[in-house]
């Protein structure tokens, strides 16, 4: 297992063992402190710089003040809201903890209570759509096709039922992709992908689920646009496991530079008929990531990443079932 998702399921254990329904019941308002966080986790609180730094002998939760951003035990979290005084405490928004910090922490909690047994792989493009094209012609669409089969093959061989939306180089629109998955009874869906951006420079690899209703995405943050809740909704807090599950893995195994787990209304999100999230695997417009991505031993390290995060998702919530 995983070190992050052992050390999040031995917290969940103690905070069963030592804490009434009471204490573990959200307040009311609309805003949750900081000091409240840390009281509901037994951990100490501190400043430091511009992060307030809450920790205890399992997990540490990192909230930088007047921000968005979040780390919890060294993975970036995306916030819908920045951060904020509420009276004279730092506080969150309460969706944000609801819908993200508390199920990454206690997803004993928020899990589907059914073991999920069929998962659907989407590899991102196809056929006349080559998606993004990085330096020496790699193709993403060859590329993530090549890194979804690697992961089918990993889950496969742990006696997990597997489908792809496409199997070769052909074109699927977004429906069809949606559609395929809820005729084939998908428990998880998770679409695979590769990024490009207008300069050389940007890096990493990020994992996006889909944005709480009436909330901003993390890239569109202040911007205008349909904020109506959709069927991926349904699904809000297990995303959030699902897509810290993916992304903390993705970077370990990667070892690139953690962009984070964000929010955003793709259209294979906006319409999952399960728990969904889209990974993105690296850049193909920046040279050495592009490179990265022609390299099979690279493919093969971002797809061990992709396959140990929908384990360690299937281990929490087999272990919440207890």
């Amino acid at each position: 297992m995983h070190l992050t998702t052992r050390q999040l399921f031995i917290s969940q254990v103690v905070l069963l063992a030592g804490s009434g329904a009471s204490a573990l019941a959200a307040p009311a308002s609309k805003m949750v402190s900081l000091s409240y966080i840390a009281r509901l986790y037994s951990m100490s609180s501190t400043m430091s710089g511009k992060k307030v730094v809450m920790k205890n002998k399992w997990n540490r939760i990192e909230v930088e003040i007047n921000s968005r951003r979040a780390w919890v035990n060294g993975v970036m979290v995306w916030l819908h809201h920045p951060c904020r005084k509420s009276g004279s405490k730092w506080a969150l928004r309460e969706l944000d903890f609801k819908k993200g910090i508390d199920p990454i922490l206690r997803s004993y909690a928020y899990v589907p209570t059914k073991l999920p047994k069929m998962v659907v792989l989407d590899p991102g493009h196809g056929g006349r759509d080559p998606g993004a094209v990085g330096l020496g012609k790699v193709y993403e669409k060859k590329a993530v096709l090549s890194i979804a089969n690697r992961v089918k093959a990993h889950l496969e061989s742990k006696k997990i039922a597997v489908r792809m939306t496409r199997t070769s180089d052909a074109s699927l629109t977004l429906k069809e992709r949606n559609d395929y998955a809820s005729k084939a009874g998908a428990d998880l869906y998770i679409s695979i992908h590769a990024d490009s951006a207008g300069t050389a420079s940007a890096h990493g690899v990020e994992t996006f689920i889909m944005t709480v209703a009436d909330c901003d995405s993390t890239n569109h943050y202040g911007k205008s646009g349909n904020k109506s809740a959709r069927r991926g909704n349904q699904y809000d807090a297990a995303n959030a496991v699902l897509g810290f599950s993916l992304q903390s893995n993705l970077v370990k195994r990667s070892k690139r530079s953690d962009r984070g787990l964000r929010r955003a209304r793709f259209a294979v999100l906006k319409d999952a008929p399960c728990p969904a999230a889209l990974v993105e695997c690296g850049f193909l417009s920046n040279p050495e990531e592009a490179a990265l991505i022609m390299d099979a031993n690279y493919r093969e390290a971002v797809a061990r990443g992709i396959s140990n995060g929908i384990l360690g998702y299937i281990t929490l919530v087999n272990r919440a079932r207890k």
